[in-house]
């Protein structure tokens, strides 16, 4: 579904491009300390995003629900695309920016929330049914 093998590379890519900017910037000053910031925030944001979407596509094949694994992914690029969109153009307010931030944070906790306790319930279901325990 997800190319793994795709965010695999470009996060090792996101990995060199971050340290070789960071020893040129540490070196050579070779852009402004804002510009500087913003480039390495991004590169965390999509790196984090990347290693977040790897991780679900491992579990993909084996949960029996996909549709809130396919959500979570859905809220987790909306919330990485927010985060890069406010650090390079401010888009909202930093009140409503942190409102936001913070839904997108409990819809994202209740979604896994859901699916480790379905994930739980519905394993020891099935182990009773085949009466491999009481």
């Amino acid at each position: 579904m997800i190319r793994t093998r795709i965010l695999l590379f470009s996060l090792i890519g996101m990995g060199v491009v971050a340290a070789l900017l960071g020893l040129a910037q540490m070196w050579g000053n070779v852009m402004e300390w804002a510009t500087f910031v913003r480039t390495m925030g991004t590169i965390i944001v999509l790196g984090t995003l990347a290693s977040f979407l790897i991780a679900v596509d491992y579990d993909i094949p084996a949960s029996r629900r996909k549709w809130l694994l396919l959500l979570l992914c859905g809220l987790a690029l909306g919330a990485g695309g927010l985060i890069v969109a406010q650090i390079w153009a401010q888009i909202l307010d930093w009140p409503v920016f942190i409102k936001v931030l913070i839904t997108l944070a409990v819809g994202v906790g209740l979604i896994g929330f859901i699916l480790a306790v379905a994930e739980d319930f519905g394993t020891g279901k099935k182990l009773r049914d085949n009466h491999y325990i009481d």
